[in-house]
């Protein structure tokens, strides 16, 4: 079986019927290991509200984010978030987008960890915190859908 990288409460944004509202959602990253696929799942809970985890409720759903599928995770701003204090990001794969939200803390080590996971074999540098993350906050420098070393090239 798979060891997490990362687990905790995060927010997940849904919509239905033109209603924008957040969702406390439980969240597991697996990396890609001989055993599976680097994945981030959320579990919606039956329970406490208190986002004490896995243990003591009973699991309702999952949802499964194919980190291959991954094309960009990025800090966002949003005009309501979760709770006071919550900073939001953006994984879009080629399918859709999921907006994410938690703790300022914790959101910026969602999107390193998920940046780590999401793409291996790119490099990708966080600008310094002097100011809250902004859109351009991280930078993707190369990743398997860009790379430097094709520019200048034409494909016929």
């Amino acid at each position: 079986m798979d060891g997490a990288v990362m687990e905790g409460p995060l927010f997940l944004q849904s919509q239905r019927f033109g209603t924008k509202r957040w969702r406390k959602t439980w969240a597991v990253l697996y990396p890609a290991s001989p055993h599976g696929v680097a994945r981030l799942e959320f579990f919606d809970h039956k329970g406490s509200s208190s986002g004490g985890g896995r243990g003591g409720s009973r699991r309702l759903d999952c949802k499964v984010i194919r980190l291959a599928e991954c094309v960009s995770v990025v800090p966002v701003s949003v005009e309501s978030p979760p709770e006071p204090g919550a900073t939001a990001f953006r994984l879009d794969t080629a399918q859709r987008s999921h907006l994410l939200a938690a703790d300022a803390p914790s959101s910026a080590a969602w999107v390193q960890t998920l940046c780590r996971n999401a793409f291996p074999k790119g490099s990708w540098a966080l600008a310094p915190a002097e100011n809250p993350p902004k859109l351009s906050a991280l930078e993707m420098l190369e990743n398997s859908l860009y790379s430097p070393t094709w520019e200048g090239h034409v494909l016929f």
